[in-house]
C-alpha cells in the first residue's frame, strides 16, 4: 500500500523530503520575540518583517507554548505583541473618540452612577451624541455573513496548508 501511495504524484505528504529540513529553535523568554531580533534593527514592524518572525517549534517550545500558564505569560507580553502594535493607532483613536462620547453625553445629558443615583447634566444647552439604531439593525445580518465566510474561508486556507 506504501509503494502505490509513493508512486502516486498526487500524494505528495508522503515523500520524505529531501536533504535536510532548516529548524528555527523558537527564542527562549531571555531572548527577543523572533530569532533576528528585529526590534534593534531597521526593519519597520509589519509585512516586511514578517519572513523573519517565522519560529518553527521544537518539542520543548510547543510545550511551553501550549502550557496551562501560558495565558499569564502572554497578558505580561500583550504591549510587545506585534499585532497590538500593528493596532495601536486604530484602536487608540476609536477608545479616544468612544471617551470624547461618554464625557460629552455625560457632561450634556447628565449620568447614572454606580449606586444608581442621577446626577443632572453640568452643561446645559448642548446637544446628545446619538446614532440611529436602523442602520445596526440593517446591517447586522450582512456583517455576520461576511464574519462567517471569512472565517470559513481562512479555516480551509489553514487546513489546506497543514
Amino acid at each position: 500500500v506504501a509503494a502505490l501511495l509513493l508512486s502516486c504524484s498526487c500524494v505528495s505528504g508522503f515523500v520524505a523530503p529531501s536533504g535536510q529540513v532548516p529548524s528555527v529553535v523558537a527564542p527562549s523568554s531571555a531572548e527577543s520575540n523572533t530569532a533576528l531580533n528585529i526590534f534593534s534593527e531597521d526593519i519597520p514592524y509589519g509585512e516586511e518583517s514578517r519572513k523573519y518572525r517565522r519560529t518553527v517549534y521544537d518539542f520543548d517550545a510547543w510545550k511551553k507554548h501550549r502550557s496551562q500558564d501560558r495565558f499569564w505569560r502572554n497578558m505580561s507580553t500583550i504591549a510587545s505583541s506585534g499585532i497590538y502594535r500593528g493596532l495601536l493607532n486604530e484602536v487608540g483613536a476609536v477608545s479616544a473618540v468612544a471617551a470624547l462620547a461618554i464625557v460629552w453625553n455625560g457632561l450634556a445629558n447628565g449620568f447614572t452612577d454606580f449606586d444608581g443615583v442621577t446626577h443632572e447634566a453640568i452643561i446645559n444647552g448642548l446637544p446628545k451624541l446619538t446614532l440611529p439604531m436602523s442602520v445596526f439593525t440593517v446591517t447586522s445580518p450582512s456583517l455576520g455573513l461576511l464574519l462567517v465566510f471569512r472565517t470559513n474561508a481562512s479555516y480551509e486556507r489553514w487546513d489546506g496548508a497543514r
